[in-house]
């Protein structure tokens, strides 16, 4: 086999290699929701990972703050547990895409204990909510016991994060400083202003984190097989007849 050939089934070997890698791309998200009768905006900062060979999402975090009565300086509400990858078609208008959703704790039931109440999940999906669409309130029943809050983006996988709107992200806060009425009611936002307090999004930004590129490790390997070729190649050319 000549030093071309050689070179040429080097070059396919890495190109093989380099396609098997999956592209991972960590995004940084800062969403807000207008709260017209709180003091204060509600304000999302968190990250997540995106692998757009198998189009899924992982590492979804982030902190946001109760409006009612801490400011997005300090925020108090770590919403780190419960990753949730949802059909949006039975959550909200945006019908084909996925809805993903982030917890403070780890349960997806944000508006109820879970007994039976009118709202007994986590979705106001625009108004369509379990049982008793466009109502945050909790009942005489169902008092929250769990304190849960959450935040949600809607996209089509298929275009990626980018395709994120921010009329259809949602929000939901019924941890102790969400609480209203005498813990009856909780806080909300989505693009209807169905929730108790009119929450609407305002604005969302999401873009990739600068980070440096390492060099994969099948890089490494081709550049050394390549100087051993080019080394043998010549040592062979340099022999006596």
């Amino acid at each position: 086999m000549n030093l071309t050939t050689k070179l040429a089934a080097s070059l396919l070997l890495l190109g093989g290699a380099s396609m098997a890698q999956a592209t991972v791309t960590t995004y940084n998200v800062t969403a807000d929701f207008n709260e017209p009768q709180a003091a204060n905006m509600t304000l999302f900062t968190g990250s997540f990972d995106w692998d757009d060979v198998a189009m899924t999402m992982s590492n979804f975090m982030g902190d946001m703050n109760s409006s009612m009565s801490v400011s997005t300086a300090t925020p108090n509400l770590t919403l780190d547990q419960n990753f949730l990858a949802e059909d949006s078609g039975t959550l909200n208008n945006a019908a084909g895409m996925t809805s993903y959703s982030i917890f403070a704790v780890n349960s997806s039931d944000v508006y109820s204990s879970g007994a039976g109440t009118s709202l007994g999940n986590h979705i106001t999906g625009n108004g369509i909510a379990y049982g008793n669409p466009g109502s945050m309130m909790i009942g005489a029943n169902g008092a929250v016991a769990n304190g849960n809050a959450y935040f949600q983006l809607t996209f089509d996988a298929m275009t990626g994060p980018m395709s994120a709107l921010a009329d259809n992200m949602v929000y939901g806060d019924c941890s102790a400083l969400g609480l209203m009425m005498g813990g009856n009611a909780c806080m909300g936002g989505e693009i209807n202003g169905v929730t108790m307090m009119a929450g609407t999004p305002n604005s969302l930004m999401i873009e990739a984190a600068v980070s440096a590129v390492p060099v994969p490790a099948a890089a490494w390997l081709f550049g050394g097989a390549l100087m051993s070729l080019f080394g043998a190649n010549r040592r062979k050319n340099v022999l006596p007849a």
